[in-house]
């Protein structure tokens, strides 16, 4: 869909520093979900399954959660799943580097199979996306911004960011990580304002994070690699897992304490805290 509607917003900006409190970190049991040796970007539940984000295979897969496949759609580049409030998902698609950004990127509707929903000259790269409370969906483009369409696809507003990442919402307000910034932050979006949470490390990579059952952020860093646990007011942190390689993102299986982490390595973890 084309642009009906743009405002660059500049938003007024403070920081939470890097040296807030740290919170706790019990460890959590891992077990291996999935492996393969492709790149899985990201992930959503759908009743009793799981759909990964293939992105070098140019699909995406469903699961049942005991593992068995059931099927697959083709998708080139796909990035977050995410599933509406109409019970639909919604599957960024065209998650490339610069060097293939004049091919198209987007979002699908799967009504069962991918139908093109937003379009056409409005996303780059479309990676991370998370829908708020009234249903609006924002969609990170590391390259251009951070975008909100409303519930018939049509764009709100594009917030300017450098290089954003993963998102979430909790209510209407919106986090999103940056994945490339001298202090590894985190920004909190509430109307008008930005919060920056920074980790104060440059070389973490922040990829993607979710929102756990305790309100706390849990932060994907691919280059790290680390799983890192946040609050999303303070800023305090600790590590919840380490040596990994390169995750990608985190989701919760709704009404629980385990989370699924992909990672570009091909390993899809099960992790309950």
């Amino acid at each position: 869909m084309r642009i009906l509607a743009l405002l660059c917003l500049v938003l007024s900006t403070t920081a939470i520093p890097a040296q807030a409190a740290p919170i706790r970190c019990p460890a959590p049991t891992v077990s291996t979900f999935h492996t393969a040796g492709t790149w899985y970007e990201n992930l959503e539940f759908d009743g009793n399954t799981i759909w990964l984000s293939n992105l070098t295979g140019n699909q995406i897969e469903q699961y049942r959660l005991d593992g068995t496949f059931l099927q697959k759609h083709d998708l080139r580049a796909p990035g977050a799943i995410r599933k509406g409030q109409d019970g639909v998902l919604h599957v960024n698609f065209g998650n490339d580097s610069p060097e293939t950004r004049p091919q198209p990127s987007g979002v699908v509707r799967l009504t069962p199979k991918p139908v093109v929903w937003v379009g056409g000259d409005t996303l780059s790269s479309a990676n991370g996306a998370e829908f708020d409370a009234r249903g609006h969906l924002y969609v990170s483009d590391p390259f251009t911004g951070l975008y909100e369409f409303d519930r018939r696809g049509t764009l709100v507003r594009r917030i300017d960011l450098a290089y954003p990442n993963g998102v979430v919402t909790v209510g209407n307000t919106v986090f999103t990580n940056l994945v490339i910034d001298p202090e590894s932050a985190i920004v909190r979006i509430t109307g008008n304002r930005q919060t920056r949470i920074e980790l104060g490390a440059p070389d973490k990579n922040l990829d993607d994070l979710a929102v756990g059952p305790d309100g706390k952020l849990y932060v994907t860093a691919y280059t790290s690699g680390e799983l890192i646990k946040v609050d999303p007011w303070t800023g305090g942190r600790c590590v919840l897992l380490n040596g990994l390689k390169n995750p990608t993102a985190a989701r919760f299986l709704p009404g629980t304490k385990t989370m699924f982490v992909t990672h570009a390595s091909g390993t899809v973890l099960k992790v309950r805290l």
